[in-house]
């Protein structure tokens, strides 16, 4: 029998080596294809790039920012959106820190301290998003100037530092030739794979992100679910704080500051769609290791810090723009 013309056309719309089939394979790989052009450019401009020591500085850069891109995953996939998780980490360490500088409670009580704020801010998120209805970019950009507000009222703009020897250990310590919190987050991309793809949880977080409408009409809670994931998010973004404030040795009221906008970006890069239903960890790992190397190469390279934040919005322009273009030809 012989083939259509419509079967042809299906067939060279599909084709790697047509036009649409190249670009649905760029768009698909493209994370991978840019993290080693990226290496491999940065390789060439400075000789110190590819040292052991300055891979090993790159995931300790990334390893805050990849705690909060997991969660972050988690809320994108549902169809929302959360610029708060910066705030979040800082709330969760100034009151962490604070309980033992101010109340003087042991370093076990202000770790957890540090874990429950996450969680309870998720958790403001989430049923503001999920219950009362509320656009998710509208409360998370509301509740992100509250607990930045809370972070200064508290600290009153002031930084604390000297923390308990748990703490340096928890910053500085390895786990045999890895550092300890770059083991933490890898531990918690595997935790955020095992939660996406194993779990009951993980396929209804697909079907309300992919059609809300229809996911409830299967009889899935869909309230539950979007909360479930700001709560997810608002743990994660809790870890942070902590591998931060670790690392540190200390809470300073500026940080976490653009953690959203680096762990969005490094979400979209790394495949996780803005419309929702899409994504998973090994994009995610990819996109946030991009913007790790391309922070330490613009350092390593003496690049001004005015042209570094030029550098970071067209990271965000690129992520949205490759997300639109995932969005049109990637299906």
């Amino acid at each position: 029998m012989k083939e259509t013309a419509a079967a042809r056309s299906a067939t060279d719309s599909t084709s790697i080596f047509s036009l649409r089939g190249t670009a649905q394979f760029l768009l698909k790989y493209g994370g991978y294809l840019m993290l080693l052009g990226l290496c491999i450019i940065f390789a060439l401009l400075s000789p110190t790039f590819l040292t052991k020591e300055n891979i090993i500085n790159i995931f300790l850069q990334t390893a805050a920012i990849g705690l909060v891109a997991i969660g972050v995953t988690f809320v994108i996939i549902a169809r929302g959106i959360d610029v708060s998780v910066g705030a979040i980490v800082a709330l969760a360490s100034v009151l962490g820190v604070g309980s033992m500088k101010t109340l003087n409670l042991p370093w076990f009580i202000s770790i957890l301290t540090i874990l429950v704020v996450g969680v309870l801010c998720g958790f403001v998120n989430g049923f503001s998003s999920s219950k009362l209805r509320m656009t998710s970019f509208l409360v998370t950009l509301a509740t992100l100037t509250v607990f930045r507000g809370l972070v200064l009222a508290i600290s009153r703009g002031k930084g604390w530092y000297g923390l308990p020897d748990f703490y340096d250990l928890l910053g500085s310590g390895f786990v045999g030739p890895i550092p300890n919190s770059v083991a933490i987050t890898l531990l918690g991309f595997v935790i955020g794979h095992v939660l996406l793809s194993k779990t009951v949880f993980g396929r209804q977080l697909y079907a309300v992100g992919g059609n809300p409408e229809a996911a409830r009409i299967q009889g899935i809670n869909v309230d539950r679910i979007i909360l479930l994931s700001f709560v997810i998010c608002g743990l994660f973004s809790g870890a942070a704080s902590l591998i931060l404030t670790a690392r540190l040795n200390a809470f300073t009221p500026l940080m976490g500051t653009g953690f959203e906008f680096s762990a969005i970006a490094a979400a979209v890069i790394g495949g996780v769609s803005l419309y929702g239903g899409e994504g998973n960890m090994a994009g995610v790992l990819v996109g946030v290791l991009i913007i790790g190397v391309i922070n330490n190469a613009l350092n390593l390279l003496s690049v001004s810090p005015f042209y570094q934040d030029v550098a970071r919005g067209l990271i965000i322009y690129v992520a949205v723009l490759l997300n639109t273009l995932r969005q049109r030809w990637g299906r």
